[in-house]
């Protein structure tokens, strides 16, 4: 199975010094390779949806996961046509106290964005449900690169710890990748 190495990485800070109990933004800029559009992958969004995240947080996730998958059907055929190209899916999960399968790996934009404009706040944070309706999502037959994206901004607060369940993912070969936000209180 390949895997896909960062070829190149850039980091901007909005300050340059911070108080304590201060806050400032990073903004990451990542080049992975090799090239999506050869090299089909099941990526799953997995989306804090839980109580912390109401408001303009939830509406600022729903915003980069949609323009998320905006750049992979782009990337993956050449344009930006509705369709996630060359054999690459995504699916979606959300999770708050308890985590949902909102989709299955699909390539149609239309489905993946309905999925995440569906989505409501409320509840506690869930992480190891996340992950294990997460990992049911993939096919172990498929030769498809498989990656977790996990977006999320706070500790887990109801259910077990995620770390064995995450552990196990990537001993299945899963690459994941937590983003960590900025909620109300996350």
């Amino acid at each position: 199975m390949d895997t896909m190495g960062i070829s190149n990485s850039n980091k901007e800070l909005s300050t340059t010094s911070i108080d304590c109990g201060g806050s400032f933004k990073i903004k990451l800029s990542l080049t992975a390779e090799p090239d999506i559009s050869s090299s089909p992958t099941d990526i799953v969004l997995i989306l804090d949806r839980s109580g912390s995240m109401a408001g303009s947080p939830l509406a600022n996730l729903k915003s980069g996961a949609k323009t998320f998958i905006d750049i992979i059907d782009q990337a993956t055929d050449g344009t930006q046509d509705g369709q996630i190209g060359n054999g690459s899916r995504i699916g979606i999960v959300s999770f708050s106290t308890v985590a949902t399968q909102d989709t299955q790996l699909i390539s149609s934009v239309s489905e993946l964005k309905a999925a995440v404009n569906g989505l409501d706040a409320g509840g506690f944070t869930n992480h190891a449900d996340a992950f294990t309706n997460a990992l049911q999502l993939f096919d172990p037959n498929s030769s498809n690169a498989k990656v977790m994206i996990l977006f999320t901004d706070g500790k887990t607060t109801a259910g077990g710890d995620a770390t064995p369940i995450a552990t196990a993912a990537k001993l299945e070969g899963v690459t994941i990748y937590c983003i960590g936000l900025s909620g109300n209180g996350g």
